[in-house]
């Protein structure tokens, strides 16, 4: 029998805090794939109830209002229903459907407001489940956001989608992806949600800050710790499935390791994207005076620099609480991934 991986502590320096609201919105996101029928059967329903995102992100967002909380609950609901589909179904192996689909779904999220969604006959149940859910979330965004702060989120889904038709490619084809090449396209998954940063906060980025380079480093170090500790945690469950898309495979497989000692060099990389980011975190503001943001920017900045911090801890320690990347789920000991829409 094979010894269980043992994952090395990786050190974050901010308390893990949890919203009192934390239940609410788990309650309100199963009611949100239920209405839409984003999880038709009792397997799917199990795995959603069973990833707790009412818990990350009521860590990840523990200063959030309900209504916020549950917006930003249902968004990663409804996305990474939508990644399970292109991880665990025939969706994953065909890349051009794929990238049909992920057109489709972009149409529905135009940047000067909430489009119409009429009922469509004959659509098929793809389209039946997610077009009103996407159109629910982006009346609900839209009320809260400019369309400077939209175009810049949904150019932020449009990278994700890239990079899931990249992976359906590699599927398609039997190719492993390189190492280099993994790091590079893994890198902006969670940029979606570091967007919703502002929306729990009410506040937006004003751009001058926004493109600074500092301030992109400490989104993309956020980001790379986060998704390469997803990685970590999920590479059992991947590698049952049998799907290369994993820091920790990459890195076993290109290196010659064994699994254990890929995962202690993939932690050590985490702990180095942590480390980063609690350097630039720490100077953001500094940052943004240097150009000319202005002293009346503290508050505000001090405080979505705070929000960065609370989803750093908060999926960390989420991930010890989850069971969505439980290798023993029957999904995953049988193959047969998640049920297609």
């Amino acid at each position: 029998m094979t010894p269980p991986l043992q994952i090395p502590h990786i050190k974050v320096d901010f308390p893990s805090r949890i919203s009192p609201l934390a239940d609410r919105a788990e309650g309100h996101t199963r009611e949100f794939v239920r209405r839409f029928g984003l999880v038709p059967d009792e397997a799917s329903r199990r795995h959603h109830a069973d990833s707790f995102l009412g818990t990350l992100m009521g860590r990840a967002y523990p200063y959030a209002g309900f209504d916020e909380l549950c917006l930003v609950t249902d968004w990663i609901s409804c996305l990474l229903v939508l990644d399970d589909q292109f991880d665990e179904t025939r969706l994953g192996a065909e890349p051009e459907r794929l990238r049909r689909v992920c057109a489709t779904v972009l149409g529905w999220l135009p940047s000067d407001g909430p489009a119409a969604a009429p009922a469509t006959a004959g659509e098929d149940s793809f389209d039946a489940a997610f077009r009103p859910a996407f159109h629910d979330l982006w009346e609900r965004t839209c009320a809260r956001t400019t369309p400077a702060w939209r175009k810049r989120f949904t150019g932020h889904i449009a990278d994700f989608f890239e990079t899931c038709a990249w992976e359906a490619g590699n599927r398609a084809a039997g190719r492993e992806p390189e190492f280099e090449e993994y790091l590079r396209m893994r890198g902006c998954a969670l940029m979606p949600y570091l967007d919703l940063v502002e929306v729990a906060r009410d506040w937006e980025v004003p751009e001058a800050v926004y493109a600074l380079p500092e301030f992109t480093e400490m989104n993309q170090a956020l980001s790379d710790a986060d998704l390469w500790t997803n990685d970590l945690f999920s590479c059992e469950k991947e590698a049952l499935l049998g799907d290369p898309h994993n820091l920790v495979l990459v890195y076993r497989r290109t290196r010659g390791t064994d699994l254990q000692t890929a995962v202690d060099a993939v932690v050590a990389m985490i702990q180095q994207r942590v480390d980063r980011f609690t350097s630039l975190a720490a100077a953001a503001h500094a940052n943004a005076l240097r150009a000319g943001a202005g002293e009346g920017l503290r508050e505000r900045l001090e405080l979505h620099v705070e929000g960065l911090r609370t989803w750093m801890s908060g999926q960390l320690q989420w991930r010890f609480e989850t069971r969505r990347f439980d290798p023993a789920r029957r999904e995953v000991v049988d193959a047969s991934g998640i049920t297609p829409l």
